[in-house]
């Protein structure tokens, strides 16, 4: 019998919602035969002249696989499983060196770990490069971090991503599904304008400076490699990417997603209290509320928001 392609990909969902679930609230960890020397997932490095704030995993990581434009969904789901199970380590003790000063946290029974540092130097604003590292494992895990003035007044970014720079279609979970885990990150429709736009606002702030953007998500840590891929991929300035804990000691509320957003960009203005910031979402979620709500208790850092409609595609400015 051959399934028409509508009933093959309900059973790809139905499939890949399953495997998911049951890898999220089991947490069975697998053993990767196929794992790199690396043995820490770092994702994000960043802070101001005093203060770094680093988050990673220790995890034996398995070797993704190389996609194409031309792969099936199949195929892609599979690949997507993929980033779902892993082989953690737990409890590892993790040293974080930059320019000679070395601090330790250690890392949660999922193996994420994360330091919240106040810095003994003063250091200035750079892609400094810092060092991470296991306790008793000779590799080490090099990293730029990315260190931005709290006391010069420059314009800053902070963008949702789903249905905001790629298309996802949130409101409907079936093809939230299909968008996430049928296509690869080659194979992902980017939101006509949204790198462009992002370039020109950031042009405003000195050439030789960082990156101001910042991308705040709701998706899952483990998506982390095929969106950083996406946004690469699809040309988008450099950024910090902040994605959401879903599980381990300090996971983040997985329905509450105002509240989130709420709590990642209010550390963002307080980090840099002198930055003004432009903010960019969509209607499919809670994007309206949040910024409204971050607007009215902080007028003076907030210079404007956009709202992408996910049915008509119109993008709106609120000032």
């Amino acid at each position: 019998m051959i399934l028409g392609e509508k009933m093959q990909k309900n059973i790809i969902v139905s499939c890949v919602m399953i495997a998911t679930l049951l890898t999220a609230c089991n947490n069975t960890s697998v053993d990767n035969t196929s794992t790199t020397n690396d043995q820490i997932e770092l994702y994000h490095a960043f802070g101001n002249e005093k203060h770094l704030l680093v988050e990673g995993r220790t995890v034996n990581k398995s070797s993704e696989s190389i996609v194409s434009e031309n792969d099936s969904g199949y195929t892609n789901a599979w690949n997507a499983l993929n980033f779902f199970q892993n082989d953690e380590l737990k409890n590892k003790k993790v040293f974080l060196t930059i320019d000679k000063e070395k601090y330790e946290t250690q890392s949660d029974n999922e193996g994420y770990f994360s330091f919240n540092t106040t810095l003994s130097k003063v250091h200035t604003m750079s892609y400094t490069h810092i060092s991470l590292q296991i306790k008793n494992n000779k590799n080490s895990h090099n990293a730029q971090a990315t260190i931005l003035s709290s006391q010069k007044e420059m314009i800053g970014i902070i963008s949702d991503i789903d249905d905001t720079v790629v298309v996802s279609d949130v409101p409907h979970k079936t093809e939230l599904l299909l968008n996430t885990f049928w296509k690869n990150y080659k194979q992902r429709e980017v939101i006509p304008t949204m790198v462009e736009r992002f370039q020109k606002i950031l042009a405003a702030n000195p050439p030789t400076q960082p990156s101001r953007l910042f991308f705040i998500s709701g998706s899952p840590k483990q998506l982390y490699s095929p969106i950083e891929k996406f946004l690469t991929y699809n040309h988008f300035p450099k950024h910090i990417l902040i994605l959401k804990q879903t599980h381990g000691k300090d996971k983040d509320s997985l329905s509450d997603q105002l509240a989130y957003k709420t709590k990642k960009i209010e550390a963002l203005i307080d980090l840099y209290p002198h930055m003004k910031w432009i903010m960019f979402g969509d209607s499919g979620e809670k994007d309206l509320e949040t910024y409204e709500g971050i607007k009215e208790k902080y007028p003076d850092k907030i210079k404007a928001y956009y709202i992408r409609n996910v049915n008509s595609k119109e993008i709106t400015r609120i000032e």
